[in-house]
């Protein structure tokens, strides 16, 4: 039992089989069997009998390891790789999701001898594939593949692993090459974190494979944050005109904007899935010290490639932005990054071309949603916007920072007050009691009746509209004592001009000021509170979840962005 325990057999011997799960499991005392479609690569393994592995985490940090004892088969060889399977009870797969059904198919094969030989032992496949939840794809293949006694035999004895692959492989450069053609180069990414879960028998103990309980949270985790992070560099740079992502990385305003919006996403991950910040913390130091190492000299034109994927609903931009959304977080840097893939314009790609041309016939708003998906999340799409429309027009991609930090923080707290307390008008001023420590009770009494379009009738104005003019109206606004001497029109016009920038950014949003064509805009439908079935109707579709929390979230940054143009607002 205990030499069955200690094979792996391998499909795929690229650069994750031999240079990943090779590695993970030659240290932990495991015979390796490959198995690849490349006959030359195959018979080089056999004829040297050993090949070199160079993991790189920096330029510093060299490691070089020498994997031998092992067997190479082609896939063609059926019969003998069909024995190693059983004598297997762990094997991995490193291939990418089109030849998942030729893997699939010789797996079945044993899995039927296995269930007529009555072998009631566990085989676990780790899956490695760089998208998401790919056992599902491999449940349904082994299904249409199996017979009734067959799929019996896998629902009993065949667990299918997910895994969160990280380490990366690099091409050698030609000098490696020519000294060693089999030589592997990889980042030399620590981790294979894998679905506990996903396992039928013991778990292998093996140095560097993390059992997760929450494997849809860590498959989330990454492509929120290293592949987030790689497009944002990628699109960000294009703008400059680097080629490689290591130049994007060294640019200071770049590399500035790529922390914020890991950031961003780190907390919307916090909140949604209980990550702890000081895991987060670690983990953010590793995806940049990863996007700095000199070894990845990955193109930027490469890493960019086909953002009509990228700047899909669930993807790694527009994904952690609603994360981020959700969760109260105004996602900022990710709204300028997902703004900077609209201007990625690259004619050797057929996706970038056909969002060019898409916008040469539409607006970007209209891009925006249609391209991002986003049907309701108006905020969203009106800060992706206007970050384009800024680019557009000339603006350094360079931000004020502490700027951003109080938008940002004037959006936490609209958020945090309306999802807690209720009542919109109150809760657009209530925030800047806090950010700018002047309390004024009287006002926020008075405003106690504007909320929900003015007595929750629906019919009137936001309260997020009439309760931001309130409230910069109480800086800068006509004063009693002053209309006998000079009507005080100067303060009453720069209230009109205050007012007017909130309504203009309201208009550009939603397209009204009134709270039902709002509704209409972010739930598909307004509601008149009046009656408790509405309220509850209100609620059950996400009114203080993440619909009118995030109108008065966005609306209480829009103040402070206008009051900070003002000086009225201390920095």
């Amino acid at each position: 039992m205990d030499s069955v325990e200690k094979k792996i057999l391998i499909f795929g011997a690229g650069k994750i089989g031999r240079g990943f799960i090779a590695d993970l499991f030659y240290r932990a005392d495991y015979h390796l069997i490959f198995v690849d479609a490349n006959r030359e690569l195959i018979e080089n393994l056999r004829s040297k009998g050993e090949y070199a592995l160079l993991n790189m985490q920096d330029a510093d940090e060299k490691e070089e390891i020498i994997i031998k004892n092992y067997e190479a088969f082609h896939i063609g060889e059926k019969e003998q790789i069909a024995t190693r399977l059983m004598e297997c009870s762990i094997l991995a797969t490193a291939v990418f999701p089109d030849d998942f059904e030729q893997v699939v198919k010789e797996i079945a094969g044993v899995i039927e001898q296995r269930a007529l030989k009555n072998i009631d032992e566990p085989l676990d496949i780790i899956i490695c594939a760089n998208i998401f939840h790919p056992s599902a794809r491999f449940r349904k293949l082994f299904e249409a593949s199996l017979s009734e006694a067959g799929k019996r035999y896998f629902k009993r004895n065949i667990g299918l692993v997910d895994s969160i692959v990280i380490r990366m492989g690099v091409d050698p450069t030609l000098e490696m090459k020519r000294k060693d053609p089999l030589l592997v180069l990889t980042n030399g990414y620590p981790e294979l974190i894998v679905n506990k879960k996903g396992f039928k028998g013991r778990l292998p103990v093996v140095n560097g494979l993390v059992f997760s309980e929450n494997i849809a949270a860590e498959e989330t985790r990454k492509i929120y944050t290293y592949n987030m992070l790689h497009v944002v560099y990628a699109y960000l740079g294009h703008r400059r005109g680097y080629k490689y992502i290591i130049e994007c990385s060294s640019d200071d305003d770049i590399q500035e904007i790529a922390v914020e919006t890991l950031k961003e996403a780190s907390e919307g991950l916090q909140r949604e899935y209980g990550f702890s910040e000081g895991e987060m913390d670690t983990w953010n130091k590793r995806v940049l010290k990863n996007m700095a190492n000199p070894i990845l000299m990955d193109r930027v034109d490469r890493v960019g490639a086909d953002p009509v994927r990228k700047l899909r609903r669930e993807d790694r931009l527009i994904g952690p932005a609603l994360l981020c959304r959700r969760n109260g977080i105004m996602p900022y840097y990710l709204a300028k990054a997902t703004a900077y893939a609209f201007l990625y314009n690259n004619p050797e790609d057929k996706f970038s071309v056909e969002i060019s041309k898409y916008l040469k016939k539409k607006s970007i708003t209209d891009a925006v949603r249609y391209y991002c998906q986003l049907e309701y999340e108006l905020e969203l799409v009106y800060m992706i916007a206007e970050h384009y429309n800024r680019a557009v027009n000339g603006a350094s991609m360079k931000e004020d920072i502490e700027r951003v930090k109080i938008l940002k923080k004037a959006y936490e707290l609209g958020f945090m007050y309306e999802k807690t307390y209720k009542g919109c008008a109150q809760c657009t001023i209530a925030p800047f009691f806090k950010l700018t420590r002047k309390v004024d009770k009287a006002l926020f009494q008075c405003a106690s009746g504007l909320s929900g379009g003015i007595a929750i009738t629906g019919d009137g104005s936001c309260g997020g509209y009439t309760g931001g003019v309130i409230y910069m109206s109480s800086y800068i606004g006509r004063r009693l004592d002053r209309i006998p001497i000079d009507g005080d029109k100067v303060a009453q016009y720069k209230s009109y001009e205050m007012a007017q920038k909130l309504h203009d950014r309201f208009i550009e949003a939603y397209g009204s000021v009134t709270c039902s064509d709002i509704q209409k805009k972010t739930f598909g439908k307004s509601y008149c509170l009046r009656t408790k079935e509405a309220r509850d109707e209100f609620e059950t579709a996400g009114g203080h979840r993440d619909k009118c929390t995030t109108v008065i979230a966005i609306a209480c940054a829009w103040i402070a962005d206008i009051m900070l143009d003002e000086k009225l607002i201390k920095r």
